[in-house]
């Protein structure tokens, strides 16, 4: 089968569904929810770790610089500290030994708030660490040019629509901004998507039509968790 017969990329952070999400090019999965037997038997779907750089998850570590993130349970990190390089990288290592194809870097935004440099220092250790491996961005856009020359693709996550009040699109300021954020993110020679949570049908429509109007790829979620395949727009 060829890859053009594929959905382009997916999103699920749940567990199983392998004949579901076999109907992906790539597909970004949490590390912990997959055997190395299962990520092999997606084949040919490419496999992506997802991977944060800004928040960690764990409740204590001495690169943490912030409070806890209610919206998720997590905390800011020093993107510079030798502690945390070290470990992104170690576990970006794992991942792609354990079979994923590539990483997803979230939580790219809070890297930068804390330390932009740092954080571009971070992106480049794991490009040298798993060379040509795909690395997909979530946002990060304060890290531009540079980042453009570091990753494969970058989500644009949240480009009109927001999970908050059980779905419902972006303010027009948003929008507008956004869209100016679309413009420059086609000046670089990359993927580029669009990852909006729509519900509702309605909502799904426009959020597809305008990611598809600003030149982005339309990644449709059901729920802020994606804890359902996502799907594409057309």
């Amino acid at each position: 089968m060829a890859f053009t017969s594929f959905k382009p990329l997916g999103f699920y952070y749940g567990q199983g569904r392998l004949p579901e999400l076999r109907a992906f090019r790539r597909v970004v999965l949490q590390p912990w929810a997959y055997t190395p037997e299962e990520l092999q038997a997606l084949a040919p779907t490419e496999p992506l770790a997802y991977l944060s750089l800004g928040e960690d998850p764990d409740p204590e570590g001495p690169w943490h610089v912030g409070a806890t993130n209610p919206l998720w349970g997590t905390r800011i990190v020093d993107p510079a500290h030798p502690g945390w390089v070290t470990r992104v990288v170690e576990c970006a290592l794992l991942y792609l030994t354990k079979g994923f194809k590539g990483l997803f870097l979230d939580t790219l935004d809070q890297a930068a708030a804390t330390n932009r440099g740092a954080a571009l220092r971070l992106i480049l250790e794991l490009r040298w660490a798993i060379g040509p491996h795909y690395l997909l961005a979530n946002r990060g856009f304060a890290l531009l040019p540079h980042l453009a020359e570091l990753v494969d693709g970058i989500v644009f996550e949240g480009f009109s629509t927001t999970w908050e009040g059980g779905g419902r699109p972006l303010p027009r300021s948003l929008l507008r901004a956004n869209a100016a954020w679309a413009g420059l993110l086609a000046r670089f020679p990359w993927q580029r998507y669009s990852l909006d949570y729509a519900p509702q049908a309605k909502l799904a429509r426009f959020a597809s039509r305008r990611a598809l109007h600003h030149g982005l790829v339309p990644i449709l979620a059901q729920e802020k968790h994606l804890l359902l395949p996502t799907d594409i727009g057309g």
